[in-house]
């Protein structure tokens, strides 16, 4: 057969391809698509040419898909001839495998028909055992009830001994669980009689271990009783009837015991009042718990128990509640305090009990709901209010009116303030945590009202400047208004440095905490806090006793400089060589100041005050004396002016003597190293002062400008 002649193919680098807008290759690709190869080539030039490339492409396409079926022609005839015939194979292969099939699923379902079947008769073998098994607990049941019902009415109803009574109670116990155990295999075939005399025989029973336990409790206390008390325990546990124990306990030991004791006429009757009551409750344990406890709280030998909690304090709190009601009220701080009091030592010997035992134990009498019922009746929160009422009542008496004749005492006693509020307020202070007063458990509202109380005596403070600012308020009566911010002044320092004290008595008084010093931190900030706004107040006070020591020594003081010219002009006066007297009546107050407060006040502060004083009184000394300067030299340049025009062009020859002009520049001079001086005195340096030196310069600087001018005329 002649092989056709192969065509040029597509992929190949024939002239078509090379013709072509496109790359032929991205058909190739397994993720070809159209939307991105038309978007590829959206730039071809147009699509009526990126139409017919396609078309070229495809022919090429065909030509070699002939091209490829005419070379490999035989492969192809021998494909087609190859499956003549496979359905009719299938078909034979397909019937044998059907028939199979449903072999195996007839088989599958016999298979589930018998496990079906097997399964009930298993679930019927099962129920027969449990039937068989609760018939066998039925006789069980009968043989034990009337066993236990002749070892009640044989041995443990008459009169026995102890040890053999245990041992009947021990074998009667045994029987119990028994009992109990097949009674709830069997409960479906029990009727309801046998329920009742089942349930009779465990009271009849627990009747017996309660008398044998009250026996074991009232005998002596030796090696014998104590034997049969742990036995009869023994038994209480092999039942799991410690409740019951503890109920029958609480019943008829603990509840004859405290009826005599706690009520309200006994409470009036004891001569130590609640104390003594409580004193009577703690010697029950002693005479009735002691056994008890040595055997279930001071060893491990019986677990289970706890007839601290579950039946003395059961009881002991029930009728506290119920029959002494009066020893709650908050009416009066005192009694109420004692007697609150009384109770936490009895609570907290009532827990050194409980503390052998572990933690556990003290944390499940805290916990248990008849603590919490008790504690909550002691009204702490009146109780508080009251207390407040009292103590913050006492120390605002003292804060209004604001300013009264006994507010200040020039000469307290020792330790004593020198105004009344600071005493008050020291006082109610310490009285917060007082003997008598303070309570661990209203830490929280105590440390507040002190917080409260050093707040309203700062504003007591702010009010008390504010009023000695005034110039209407009146201090005429017993103190004047330095006297006020001086006391003022000395006893804010003095409660400030008193602060780290009331820390250490706050730190002593507070409840015990497990993160001490988390509230050692959290507490010094609170009092670095207080004592911040203490500090405040003594800057302005400061400030206060500046302006009126300024005011004292007055401006009108200074001012007089003004009437030096008045003073010296044609009055034919000598050449000064004192000050003059303004220059006293600037200091005296200052001096005065000095020799009064500085004691009380100390030197630093002192030297504060007149520093800042002196400087402002220096300033207006500076301008006044800068305007008399000014003044006097205006003054000459006229004179001098005035005399030329009336000698013509002729030279004035200046007189010998001195001028008034001259006289006024000297006692300028005069005066201001009188002040220089005086102030050196009060050892103030001349840098301290604030244009100190520049007023002595420009004296100075006037008289050599003088002689200048004189010496060039």
């Amino acid at each position: 057969m002649h092989e056709p002649a192969r065509k040029p193919s597509v992929a190949g680098g024939s002239s078509t391809a090379e013709k072509l807008c496109f790359d032929k290759n991205e058909f190739m690709k397994e993720n070809f698509s159209v939307d991105e190869f038309l978007h590829k080539n959206r730039n071809a030039p147009s699509l009526e040419q990126l139409r017919d490339n396609l078309g070229l492409y495809l022919k090429g396409l065909r030509a070699a898909m002939i091209d490829l079926i005419n070379e490999d022609y035989a492969d192809f005839v021998n494909l087609s001839a190859n499956l003549v015939g496979l359905d009719q194979s299938i078909e034979t292969i397909q019937r044998p495998l059907e028939q199979f099939r449903g072999e195996i699923e007839s088989i599958h379902s016999l298979i589930e028909e018998q496990v079906l079947e097997l399964r009930d008769q298993l679930q019927e073998k099962r129920l027969l055992r449990e039937y068989h098994s609760s018939f066998n607990s039925k006789n069980r049941v009968y043989e034990i009830i009337g066993k236990l019902q002749e070892l009640i009415s044989n041995k443990l109803s008459s009169e026995q001994e102890q040890s053999t009574q245990a041992v009947d109670l021990e074998r009667a116990a045994l029987d119990l669980i028994f009992l109990r155990f097949h009674e709830k295999n069997c409960v479906a075939l029990l009727d309801n009689d046998d329920k009742a005399k089942i349930q009779k025989l465990e009271e009849q029973v627990h009747q017996k271990l309660r008398r044998f336990f009250n026996d074991a409790l009232q005998q002596a206390r030796n090696a014998q009783a104590s034997e049969q008390l742990e036995r009869c325990l023994r038994i209480y546990i092999t039942l799991d009837a410690c409740e019951q124990a503890e109920r029958a306990f609480r019943e008829d030991v603990v509840a004859p015991y405290m009826s005599s004791i706690i009520g309200e006429q006994q409470l009036q009757n004891s001569p130590q009042g609640l104390a003594g009551i409580y004193s009577k409750i703690l010697n029950f344990i002693s005479l009735h718990m002691t056994d008890l406890l040595r055997l279930t709280l001071y060893s491990d030998k019986l677990s289970g128990f706890n007839f601290v909690v579950n039946s003395f304090w059961a009881d002991v709190e029930m009728r506290l509640e119920l029959h002494m009601n009066s020893i709650y009220a908050p009416g009066n701080l005192e009694v109420f305090y004692v007697k609150y009091k009384c109770t936490r030592d009895f609570l907290g010997k009532i827990e050194e009990l409980l503390t052998s035992s572990g933690e556990q134990a003290v944390a499940f009498y805290r916990q248990h709901k008849q603590t919490k019922s008790f504690e909550a009746r002691w009204n702490l929160p009146v109780y508080f209010q009251i207390c407040f009422q009292e103590i913050a009542g006492a120390f605002e008496a003292q804060l209004e009116p604001l300013l009264k004749d006994d507010t200040l005492n020039a000469n307290p006693e020792l330790n004593n303030y020198q105004l009344a509020p600071f005493n008050a307020a020291k006082q109610a202070l310490t009285r917060c945590w007082a003997e008598g007063v303070y309570l661990p458990e209203v830490f929280p509202k105590f440390y507040k009202l002190n917080v409260q109380i050093v707040l309203r005596l700062s504003r007591w403070i702010t009010d008390a400047i504010g009023a000695s600012k005034s110039s209407s308020t009146s201090f005429t009566k017993s103190y004047t208004r330095n006297q006020l911010l001086i006391a003022l002044h000395a006893d804010t320092r003095k409660l400030e440095a008193y602060l780290p004290e009331l820390q250490q008595l706050i730190v002593k008084a507070a409840p015990k905490t497990k993160n001490l010093v988390l509230f050692n931190n959290v507490l010094s900030k609170s009092i670095a806090h207080l004592g911040d706004t203490l500090d405040m107040h003594l800057g302005s006070i400061q400030e206060t006793l500046k302006q009126l020591l300024i005011t004292e020594c007055g401006t009108e003081n200074v001012r007089q400089v003004n009437d030096l010219p008045r003073l010296y002009r044609k009055t034919n006066r000598e050449v000064p060589t004192r000050c003059s007297g303004y220059v006293e009546q600037m200091l005296r107050p200052i001096k005065s100041f000095t020799a009064q407060h500085e004691t009380q006040l100390g030197t630093l502060v002192v030297q504060q005050i007149l520093a800042d004083v002196c400087s402002n009184i220096t300033k207006a000394y500076f301008n006044v004396v800068s305007d008399v300067l000014t003044s006097v030299q205006k003054t000459e340049e006229s004179l001098r002016r005035l005399r030329n025009l009336k000698s013509g062009a002729a030279t004035h020859t200046p007189s010998s003597g001195v001028s008034d002009d001259d006289k006024i520049r000297l006692q300028l001079r005069v005066d201001v190293a009188a002040w220089t001086q005086e102030l050196s005195k009060l050892n103030f340096q001349s840098t301290q002062i604030d244009k100190l030196l520049e007023l002595t310069n420009m004296v100075e600087e006037s008289i050599k400008q003088k002689e200048g001018v004189a010496l060039a005329s």
